[in-house]
């Protein structure tokens, strides 16, 4: 898949997902569970679309010394971290538990994680 094809598909997905956030918003009575779940999905899924698209725009400005797919992939990767940290933050604000402690927590779970990735991929690459 060329890049025009990945951003040209990211971005109607992106819309898509806006447009059922926006229908969620609209139609749905906002305390049955499902109603709960539908939103946050798609809150989740236009956020990590918007972030995945932002995070690859500004590799390919900023940096020239990698290939295309890895930025693909490393911008994904990231986006689904922040799109995970601010739906997680909603959905404990939503049950009153959210507290900087919290927040805190969940940001250095997921930077432990996106530094696994990290040392995973140089320890791996380096086996070739």
């Amino acid at each position: 898949m060329s890049l025009k094809n990945y951003i040209l598909l990211m971005l109607f997905g992106t819309l898509a997902c806006l447009l059922i956030l926006l229908a969620v918003i609209n139609f749905f009575e906002p305390v049955t569970l499902l109603a709960i779940i539908f939103f946050y999905t798609s809150l989740f899924l236009t956020l990590l679309g918007l972030f995945s698209l932002i995070g690859l725009f500004i590799r390919l400005i900023f940096t020239k010394d990698t290939l295309v797919f890895k930025k693909v992939i490393i911008s994904f990767r990231q986006a689904i971290w922040f799109s995970l940290l601010i739906v997680v933050a909603l959905y404990l604000n939503h049950m009153d538990l959210l507290a900087w402690k919290n927040i805190i927590i969940l940001i250095v779970a997921l930077s432990v994680i996106e530094v696994f990735f990290i040392s995973f991929k140089t320890k791996h690459s380096s086996n070739i």
